[in-house]
């Protein structure tokens, strides 16, 4: 075969490999890595029905093409029919010395969401990215974004240790736009074995008020064992229903995760009542 063809896997950047199959309400889903120009294409259009049509957040074919083909994983989630219903990328990076393979978006078609494909993409992620040698992905969410932290904590077994204020400027997408874009970073340490069961017993340090804002509680965070930290159930509500509120929500949760992680506390876990589980460091592997 040439090297100009269409069909070669090898110029394409995704080699033959395992498929990861999943059952859903819309039938069998199969998750694998993105392996030609049709369905980079494919990538690159629903990166628009997902995040909106703003030119900034479409990820061109050509550059998911690119980051596969040099350390970066681009994985899919097709119908039988081959319809792309679902997407991730990871970029190849590097910081203090250390290799780690930088996850940068996933999404899923609003109709399909919660049928699991997020977390199949995931795994597929990490399955590849252990046979390219990386122990460790990570990579950003909102910390108020109760879904997504309910996902890369507790059910992925991420951590998350480092909190950026206005971490991508401003952002005009659906998704981001009216307040301020701080960050957790989550780090998923691939080979980490998780701990049993972490003590929930332990106070609120930030709890939802009678009004719906956020109530600042009288919790000493410098030498505790553990905190908890809760966040409104949906965000996106919020800022849609009461921008102010949204605003306060903001400024108000940075100050304590701020105040939680100078005292030597992260993120190891969020509960399904809506709430942080902060523990010292040492608490989980990846350090």
């Amino acid at each position: 075969m040439s090297p100009q063809s269409p069909m070669d896997n090898t110029l394409l950047g995704a080699p033959p490999g395992d498929r990861l199959s999943i059952e859903t309400r819309h039938g069998s889903i199969e998750v694998r890595r993105v392996r030609n120009h049709e369905e980079y294409a494919a990538c690159e259009r629903m990166s628009r029905e997902v995040w909106g049509v703003a030119e900034r957040n479409i990820v061109p074919r050509e550059l998911l093409l690119t980051m596969q083909l040099n350390g970066g994983l681009v994985h899919g989630a097709f119908l039988p029919d081959e319809r792309l219903v679902g997407f991730c990328f990871a970029f190849a990076g590097v910081r203090e010395g250390r290799l780690r393979l930088c996850s940068h978006q996933l999404g899923v078609v609003p109709r399909f969401r919660g049928d699991g494909i997020g977390i199949a993409l995931k795994q597929a992620q990490k399955r590849d990215a252990m046979r390219l040698g990386y122990d460790l992905i990570s990579w950003t969410f909102d910390p108020l974004e109760a879904r997504n932290a309910y996902i890369n904590l507790h059910r992925l077994g991420c951590v998350a240790r480092l909190y950026d204020r206005d971490h991508y400027g401003a952002m005009e997408d659906e998704l981001n736009r009216g307040v301020p874009s701080d960050r957790f970073e989550a780090e998923w340490w691939l080979q980490a074995t998780r701990p049993g069961n972490i003590d929930t017993d332990v106070p609120l340090a930030l709890a939802i008020g009678s009004d719906g804002g956020p109530e600042r509680r009288a919790v000493a965070l410098s030498g505790a064992t553990a905190a908890m930290i809760q966040i409104p159930s949906d965000f996106q509500a919020v800022k849609r229903d009461d921008p102010e509120l949204a605003r306060r929500w903001r400024s108000q949760s940075r100050a304590v995760f701020e105040a939680a992680l100078d005292a030597g506390l992260i993120a190891v876990d969020f509960l399904r009542q809506g709430a942080y589980v902060m523990a010292p460091d040492q608490a989980r592997p990846g350090r």
